[in-house]
């Protein structure tokens, strides 16, 4: 267990990729058991000409840990400042139950999509969403009918309305169960493995699964729910194992999108799915969700900057660009509660992983 009560540094909040990645490196450097440590470098460079990494870490003193807990965080570019923070300021509290339990293995993923964190995007370089981007790309993609036509509409209204957000509420749900057919849409799920994709493939064939009993993913994101509140979705199958692991570790914490509990609806491609079939009946994945501000808004916000985005033409992104503020406004409150409530559930959250993990038989 970590102590959930330690001293909040709110300085561990960042204003860029580079700031915090830095951040994150330097709280490596501590008396922390690495096994294995990669960085996987993107093709492209960041908005300060800054290369890019997803850098990955496993924490252990076992080459083969029975029981491994995996937080991530990145997965939407732009939700990577507060995942960043988060995994920043767990580093010294983890030090405790790595050398208390020499079966245990936690494994960081910092900023999986380097490129969005960077660029401000919650989309990757090829405007990818990665939670759209897991389907099998030889069959038939999901095909959105609606979605040119709603979206365009959303926009619209967005634009004149802005004081009436919920007037794009009947489009939410039809925009944001993704599209396969519209680089230059949101939620585009791409036609074919985003680069991110294909680090965590690579991932997958590190020896260390293979010895593990249980594994636990938290897969840190903001923009959905109450502001400041970490909710715990569970995209598991009812009555699967995964389902009852998700239960039995986090109980009423945990919100199902399958039985209508969660503030998200059940959706194609999401990254879950990747890790649903590495873990297999080993453990579970869940989301942890912090929410900001109201879904109607989250919509509108995505369509404007999109726009801004399609409009750039040859010209550079600018992170000072009113849609690209916005955005970053409305995933990333910089205000102290709402960082206060951020770290302080996410070491609860992580007790309890640590806590029914903890409890698993190593076989």
């Amino acid at each position: 267990m970590i102590n959930a009560l330690a001293p909040l540094d709110l300085s561990l909040f960042k204003h860029s990729y580079a700031e915090a990645r830095h951040c994150f490196l330097e709280h490596l450097n501590r008396p922390l058991p690495i096994q294995w440590q990669q960085r996987f470098e993107h093709p492209l460079l960041g908005a300060q000409d800054e290369a890019l990494f997803c850098d990955m870490v496993l924490l252990s003193q076992s080459k083969k840990p029975r029981k491994i807990l995996v937080i991530q965080s990145a997965t939407h570019g732009i939700e990577g400042y507060m995942g960043s923070a988060v995994q920043s300021d767990l580093l010294p509290l983890l030090e405790v139950p790595l050398f208390a339990h020499a079966d245990l293995g936690i494994l960081l993923i910092h900023a999986l999509n380097p490129w969005g964190f960077s660029w401000q995007r919650r989309g990757d370089h090829q405007n990818i969403d990665l939670n759209r981007n897991f389907v099998d790309f030889s069959q038939p993609l999901p095909h959105n009918s609606q979605y040119d036509e709603l979206a365009a509409t959303a926009l619209h209204i967005w634009q004149t309305r802005k004081t009436q957000a919920q007037s794009i509420a009947p489009f939410i749900g039809t925009v944001t169960q993704g599209q396969y057919h519209n680089p230059e849409g949101i939620f585009y799920g791409g036609q074919a493995p985003s680069w991110s994709n294909g680090v965590l493939q690579q991932l997958k064939s590190q020896g260390f699964w293979q010895s593990a009993k249980h594994i636990a993913v938290l897969d840190l994101h903001t923009g959905l729910g109450p502001y400041g509140y970490g909710e715990l979705i569970n995209d598991h199958q009812p009555n699967s194992r995964g389902f009852e692991s998700v239960v039995n570790t986090y109980g009423a914490n945990a919100c199902s999108a399958y039985l209508g509990e969660s503030c998200s609806a059940p959706k194609n491609g999401l990254v879950d799915f990747f890790w649903h079939q590495l873990i297999g009946e080993r453990g579970h994945f869940v989301t942890v969700e912090f929410g900001t501000f109201a879904p109607e808004a989250l919509v509108g916000l995505l369509l404007e900057e999109q726009d801004y985005q399609n409009h750039l033409g040859t010209q550079t992104r600018d992170l000072d660009a009113p849609p690209v503020k916005a955005l970053l406004n409305f995933f990333y409150p910089f205000e102290p509660s709402w960082q206060q409530q951020v770290l302080l559930r996410s070491r609860q959250v992580v007790n309890l992983a640590l806590q029914n993990g903890l409890k698993k038989r190593s076989c």
